[in-house]
């Protein structure tokens, strides 16, 4: 039996999914847990606070014989192979997004992607990071293997505490480019004549973004798993302005809900939603508000969504996983 660790100190042990990269994660390793015997496999995951050394330490009194690093970066010292998860490559391509000092970004890099040289095998989530990957490290395409992230359903009842609104889910950080939908909301509010409302549903994160308090902006601060489903549940149209995504699981999630999505055309977007939902240019003010207008009015279709969205699977992916990982064992 081989015994594949999960590198899982991101997610967060309260209970809560927490953002992007640790939801998925945890929903991964929920796969790898159902499937894994079916490849000869057993998992041990590894969660809270740990040193790198520490978890060294573990995996050899585990006696794991490969190590799966959900966030995508290797922890030094490792006595076993390490396949990295990689979820996107944003501080390659814009460094400016990202608040750490010069020397700590550098230091970060560095062991990021030493730690996806030396892999045997690198699985990426998205076409998009996988060119950005190869670009990058420098490695042969044939290393990297996407995987796509999957969708959990969901038979949430609608939210009914609000009016009729649009839905931003996220981490509030400056490449989610919400502040692009707030300026635009008078002139969506004009075009319907109706007082319509956009909840921004996600935690605070870095870069100083500024929420400003409208009668028509209603902010949930970090909504747990059953919160957010019934925001999508009950809303209009899920916008997705980022000028960057490494995958989009938000436009999955909504699109899974049979919500309609409008969303940036940049990132790895556009092979989430494929021709399931609306793509505009993250910059284009008018075309925005003509389909945010279009989405209240019912004139954009959620159907086709939820039939691309049965498309992505967690099983899918920790299948796609597993049989690689197996090959190098």
């Amino acid at each position: 039996m081989i015994r594949l660790g999960i590198d899982l100190r991101h997610v967060p042990t309260d209970g809560t999914a927490g953002a992007g990269v640790p939801h998925a994660s945890r929903e991964l390793a929920d796969a790898f847990r159902e499937h894994a015997g079916g490849y000869g496999m057993e998992t041990i995951g590894f969660r809270g606070r740990m040193r790198s050394w520490e978890l060294a330490t573990r995996c050899r009194r585990e006696r794991l014989d490969v190590l799966f690093a959900a966030s995508g970066a290797v922890a030094p010292f490792l006595p076993v192979p390490a396949f990295p998860w990689v979820h996107d490559v944003a501080i390659f391509r814009h460094p400016e997004w990202f608040p750490q000092s010069s020397i700590k970004r550098l230091v970060t890099t560095r062991l990021f992607l030493r730690g996806v040289r030396n892999a045997p095998h690198v699985f990426a989530v998205s076409e998009d990071t996988k060119r950005t990957l190869v670009e990058v490290a420098g490695i042969d395409p044939q290393r990297v293997t996407v995987t796509y992230q999957g969708v959990e359903a969901s038979s949430a009842d609608p939210e009914t505490r609000y009016d009729e609104y649009a839905l931003i889910v996220g981490t509030i950080e400056p490449r989610k480019n919400i502040p692009f939908i707030i300026e635009l909301w008078d002139d969506v509010q004009r075009a319907l004549a109706a007082d319509v409302k956009l909840v921004i549903a996600g935690r605070t994160g870095w870069g100083n973004v500024e929420i400003p308090k409208r009668d028509w902006i209603i902010r949930v601060d970090h909504p747990d798993d059953e919160a957010r489903d019934r925001l999508y549940a009950g809303a209009r149209v899920l916008l997705m302005p980022s000028l960057y995504e490494g995958f989009g699981r938000m436009a999955l999630e909504a699109m899974s809900a049979g919500v309609p999505v409008i969303a940036s055309s940049r990132g790895a977007i556009p092979e989430v939603i494929g021709d399931a939902g609306v793509l505009l240019d993250p910059t284009d003010r008018f075309s925005w508000i003509r389909e945010i207008v279009h989405g209240f009015e019912g004139r954009l279709d959620g159907k086709r969504g939820m039939a691309r969205a049965s498309n992505f699977s967690w099983e899918k992916t920790a299948r796609i996983i597993l049989a690689k990982v197996k090959e190098y064992c």
